[in-house]
């Protein structure tokens, strides 16, 4: 009987821990759901990875993808959807190397320390068009 109860109690701080850590230690952060269309030059581009980073350097991080139309859909921590609100810096590529296809992002696109591209994410629906030119 006294070993069923600590497998029990194990058990039962083993999945509070998980739901603590998993729910941002326990508080809700309050985030905005960003959603958009991925365009270079006016045109859809499909199949690229963003990555919208922190101004400050702060917080988490949010990554989404396009579909062959270009739309996206934000994620962070754990596979939730949205960002953090805050400012940030958007990065783009589509570069698959494994699968033999170059980069078609313009190099600016392509690092944090040289996209001109700045987003700010507020509480509630975001829809963030990120347009990107070859000039």
């Amino acid at each position: 009987m006294l070993k069923s109860n600590r497998i029990l109690f194990f058990v039962v701080a083993v999945l509070s821990a998980a739901m603590f850590f998993t729910n941002g230690c326990g508080k809700d952060v309050g985030t905005g759901k960003v959603t958009g269309v991925v365009t270079l030059n006016g045109a859809p581009l499909p199949n690229t990875t963003l990555n919208f980073a922190t101004v400050d350097g702060q917080g988490l991080n949010s990554m989404g993808g396009t579909d062959s139309d270009g739309k996206y859909v934000l994620y962070y921590a754990d596979g939730k959807t949205g960002a953090i609100p805050g400012k940030y810096k958007v990065t783009a590529t589509n570069a698959r190397p494994m699968e033999d296809i170059p980069e078609s992002v313009p190099k600016k696109y392509l690092d944090f320390s040289t996209t001109d591209i700045e987003v700010e994410v507020k509480a509630g629906n975001n829809i963030i068009d990120v347009k990107l030119t070859s000039n």
